[in-house]
């Protein structure tokens, strides 16, 4: 009964927020009549404005000096990129909705032309001529050179509050030197067991901006000061409303599916800082921005999509998927035994989560891998899994119950889940369930920040709702030890043996990536480590006028989140026609 009345509170509280939702925007206006130009058909000039959901951090526009690149990857290049050809615009092998999966075909260059591996501690880039810096002082417009790529790679592994260096050098991983042969190439030297990781890493987590735009102590004192080779050049940053950027007008790319068309192919990017969901549904609604993301809520997809027919929606496995991970290094709680772990799965009906909390659009199994496209080569069903998977993933707390008791604990026990304090309606629907089989687990709802403080210090106690990259699979983050990701503390030499064979090969061999992943994934499964949850949908919406967009949340490896808003083009005519 209890259950029953969360679903119901949970039901009412969405379709309260819908109902506000609602009443926020404007009028539906009147589509215009049809002749537009086929979507097909490239176009130049118009102004592509997207969300951005808070003000960039201080430091934000440095991306080596601090841990977030949310801006920089407009701006700044990397040496590799995802390989646009590849995706629904061209042979649609890869949706760019989930990375590159570590499959280093999915990939291209960017500032580096070609690159290659001449021996087990070696990567060779081969930096691209002809590219220039803005032309802005005091770079003045000069040529891209490898000194400048083997600075910024240094730097980022130096650099104290650097993610690459907090990531990488304190387990030995990074490089230990980059070089410039000649004016054209890069050397980079890296430990022989962790080669092909830092091939991916160095060539597509390396956002690089030109030493000539740093202050006198090395760093970037002010947004107006950045200078990259990135298509979009920020020109004004308003705190609490926007920023906005021109397009670079001697970028160097061109357009791969279409006749080398210069890129980018808009005159102008903007982002609007609303934090507030109900104002950017406004602005969605009222054609103020041009797409929207709207993570697993279905609900107002749904809403829209009955008021406005013509928007266009894409929806998938998202590349992250939060769970319940309970510390099995806790020698006060039995979470190490692999029995209690079972129970705790077996007492959850996901089926009934997926359909009454989703709606329906989530799948059941979107761990360790998504089921995206680019995945396909090592994501195996549920329905091929072995039976304890397949069980594990069903609904039986009587069996729970039986193993409580195998596991001495017939009258369950209590334990504590760090959770953000926005995370409390959903979790109560676990509670509930391992309230069933006599498991009392209690939330420790915590504001935000100090939720993500304790999460990065790894000071929660007992258990932690926190997510997984899954994007990301192929590092294995979430169960190797020495990883900040690795919430639950578990350690085993299978997963340690296949995150340093992966690590070797990734970047060189995608065939013996892949069928190390095809194989570690189901025993991973098998240890149930987490309380399994359904891997939600993630939905983005946009309107018909911004064109050769596919629904993309990126491309590349890692979180290169705007590499497809080069090939984008809006049709002006339409957007005007229908009255925006």
């Amino acid at each position: 009964m209890v259950k029953k009345m969360i679903w119901i509170l949970i039901s009412c509280l969405m379709v309260l927020s819908l109902v506000m939702a609602s009443c926020g925007g404007g009028e539906e206006e009147e589509e215009g009549e049809g002749g537009y130009a086929s979507p097909e058909t490239p176009k130049y000039g118009g102004t592509f404005t997207r969300i951005r959901g808070g003000d960039p951090r201080p430091g934000e526009w440095d991306y080596a000096s601090q841990s977030s690149m949310f801006v920089i990857d407009l701006m700044g290049e990397e040496l590799l990129m995802g390989d646009w050809k590849r995706g629904p615009a061209g042979t649609n092998e890869n949706d760019w909705r989930g990375g590159f999966a570590g499959f280093i075909s999915m990939l291209t260059g960017k500032l580096a032309e070609s690159w290659e591996m001449p021996d087990d501690t070696t990567l060779l880039y081969h930096i691209r001529p002809g590219v220039h810096w803005w032309d802005k002082a005091p770079a003045n417009g000069r040529e891209l050179t490898a000194d400048d790529i083997a600075w910024n790679i240094m730097r980022h592994f130096t650099e104290a509050q650097a993610y690459l260096y907090l990531s990488y050098v304190a387990q030995g991983k990074g490089p230990t030197a980059a070089v410039a042969v000649d004016k054209y190439t890069v050397e980079v030297t890296v430990p022989a067991e962790w080669q092909g990781l830092m091939a991916s890493v160095v060539g597509d987590f390396v956002w690089h901006i030109c030493p000539d735009a740093m202050g006198p102590d090395g760093y970037l004192e002010d947004y107006t000061h950045f200078i990259g080779t990135g298509p979009w050049m920020v020109t004004e940053y308003v705190a609490s409303s926007s920023v906005e950027y021109d397009k670079n007008p001697n970028y160097w790319q061109t357009d791969p599916l279409n006749a080398g068309n210069k890129l980018p192919y808009p005159d102008k990017l903007k982002e609007l800082i609303i934090s507030d969901r109900s104002t950017q549904l406004a602005a969605f609604r009222t054609g103020k921005i041009d797409m929207m993301g709207f993570g697993s809520t279905w609900e107002y997809v749904e809403l829209l999509q009955s008021q406005y027919p013509e928007l266009l929606v894409k929806s998938t496995a998202g590349p992250s998927l939060s769970m319940i991970w309970p510390r099995l290094d806790n020698e006060n709680l039995p979470f190490d035994d692999i029995n209690v772990r079972y129970a705790m799965n077996l007492a959850v009906d996901q089926q009934e989560i997926l359909e009454n909390y989703y709606g329906g659009y989530a799948d059941i199994l979107g761990w360790p891998y998504p089921n995206l496209k680019v995945f396909s080569p090592v994501y195996t069903p549920l329905e091929k899994q072995s039976k304890i998977v397949r069980d594990l993933f069903g609904y039986d707390p009587e069996r729970a119950k039986e193993l409580l008791a195998e596991a001495g604990y017939p009258d369950g026990f209590q334990f504590e889940v760090t959770c953000s304090s926005a995370h409390s309606d959903y979790l109560a629907i676990y509670k509930e369930y391992l309230a069933a089989i006599g498991i009392d687990m209690t939330l420790a709802n915590l504001e935000n920040s100090v939720y993500l403080g304790l999460r990065g210090a790894g000071t929660y106690e007992e258990a932690i709702y926190s997510n997984d990259y899954v994007g990301n699979a192929y590092r294995l983050m979430c169960m190797t030890e020495g990883s900040v990701w690795n919430y639950s503390r578990f350690k085993h030499e299978k997963t340690e043996e296949a995150v340093q064979k992966i690590s070797q090969w990734v970047g060189k061999d995608d065939d013996i990536v892949a069928s190390v992943m095809k194989e570690i994934g189901p025993w991973e499964l098998e240890q149930a480590v987490p309380i399994y949850m359904p891997s939600p949908h993630d939905f983005v919406m946009w309107w018909p006028w911004l064109q050769n967009f596919y629904g993309a949340t990126g491309g590349g490896g890692y979180s290169n989140l705007d590499e497809y808003l080069m090939y984008i083009w809006i049709d002006t005519d339409m957007k005007s026609g229908m009255g925006y």
